[in-house]
């Protein structure tokens, strides 16, 4: 086998796991710009809150300021981490901060009025409904939009001087048309996510099915070659020649193929040289002109016994691998299978010198590598997959199995 060993980026099975659905990735990101905004508006609402405290009182202040900033700037560090779960409930709470508020300003309000400012939390109702609709049906969101955007123009216009107070009705239709444009963003973008993760959802269904459906043909065909080769060859020779030793020998092998066969239950197993060859035969079938080689350890008495579930999804992904080398890895790359079967070890390399690419970088919906190598092998007993690449310098996939 050529000594190729390209320096690599690798991404395991366990990486795999941390992988964020296009869901995920859009909730954070719906957060994370919540949380710029109310930083953002923290400082641009200074002065206001500054003037604000003339008119309301301090425990009232003390209070709204976390209730409203903090809740809604802890969504930041949030996003870069916290599982979905608790992204949505950091926006609920950040939502119920701003309502509880402005719910409460009539209690913190001492009955002065501001002279041509606006009380601070009228400033950005909006991205409260935003926080509102990352995290509740969108029927709901728009509700709590609805009484933000009514709350704060109507306590602006109380807490004002009435000189500097415009028409009521006209106030609250213009904060409530410019809300709506970044609460509606808020509410597709979500929608999107969801559909972009039911969707991703029915293709692994499809291809798990997929997968099912291969399986049983190959097991068909698997019975069909026995029969031919085995039973109707016995059959045939049966009637053209009379009994003969030939004859209960070919009988005898005919039997014992047909008892192998049957032999499939949990923890059958197979031999070394029977594991290499199911292997050499999947990668050949995928790629003819794939190169191959094996080392089997056979010290130990008997030789290495392996687990024929194991052997075969390894031979199913490593099939998988090459074919994707097959198809990606370029027309002038070679591909190279490595064996080594070791007492209750089993390890398979498939590894080309093709245009490489970034693991971390595999759309969605790319399932190859996702379902039908990692997701194959996560779901072995003993079973693991390692993928490592890097532009320009190839890709090595990993396959292991250990007993133990």
């Amino acid at each position: 086998m050529a000594t190729y060993s390209p320096p690599i980026s690798s991404l395991s099975a366990a990486d795999d796991q941390r992988d964020q659905t296009a869901g995920l990735r859009i909730l954070r990101q719906m957060a994370l710009f919540v949380a710029v905004g109310y930083l953002a508006y923290a400082v641009v609402t200074i002065p206001a809150i500054t003037a604000s405290l003339a008119v309301m009182d301090t425990w009232w202040t003390a209070l709204a300021l976390p209730l409203v900033f903090g809740t809604g700037i802890m969504l930041g560090p949030l996003a870069w981490r916290a599982s979905a779960r608790r992204v949505k409930t950091a926006t609920t709470v950040a939502t119920a901060g701003y309502l509880i508020a402005i719910g409460s300003w009539w209690f913190g309000w001492n009955g002065q009025l501001l002279d041509g400012t606006d009380i601070w939390f009228s400033m950005f109702c909006g991205v409260a409904a935003i926080a509102a609709a990352i995290a509740l049906r969108p029927g709901y969101a728009f509700a709590v939009l609805c009484i933000v955007v009514a709350a704060t123009v109507t306590i602006n216009h109380t807490v004002r001087t009435p000189e500097f107070n415009g028409p009521l009705l006209p106030d609250m239709a213009w904060a409530f048309a410019f809300s709506l444009i970044y609460f509606a963003a808020a509410v597709m973008a979500m929608r999107t996510a969801a559909i972009l993760d039911s969707t991703r959802a029915q293709a692994y269904t499809a291809t798990s099915e997929a997968a099912a459906a291969q399986a049983r043909t190959a097991e068909r065909l698997r019975f069909a070659q026995l029969t031919h080769d085995e039973v109707m060859t016995t059959l045939l020779a049966a009637a053209r020649q009379d009994a003969s030793v030939e004859l209960a020998q070919q009988a005898h092998r005919a039997l014992t193929a047909l008892d192998e066969s049957a032999t499939t239950e949990v923890g059958a197993c197979v031999s070394a040289a029977d594991a290499v060859a199911q292997i050499r035969a999947a990668t050949s079938a995928a790629d003819p002109a794939v190169r191959f080689q094996s080392t089997a350890d056979t010290a130990a008495s008997g030789g290495p016994q392996y687990l024929l579930e194991a052997v075969r999804t390894i031979a199913a992904a490593a099939a998988e691998a090459v074919r994707n080398s097959r198809r990606h890895a370029g027309p002038a790359a070679g591909t190279w299978v490595s064996v080594t079967a070791n007492q209750g070890r089993l390890c398979v390399e498939i590894v080309d010198d093709g245009v490489g690419f970034d693991p971390r970088r595999v759309p969605a919906e790319r399932l190859g590598i996702a379902v039908s190598i990692r997701g194959r092998m996560a779901h072995l007993a003993g079973g693991a997959a390692t993928i490592a690449s890097r532009r320009a310098e190839g890709t090595r996939v990993t396959l292991e199995w250990s007993a133990h």
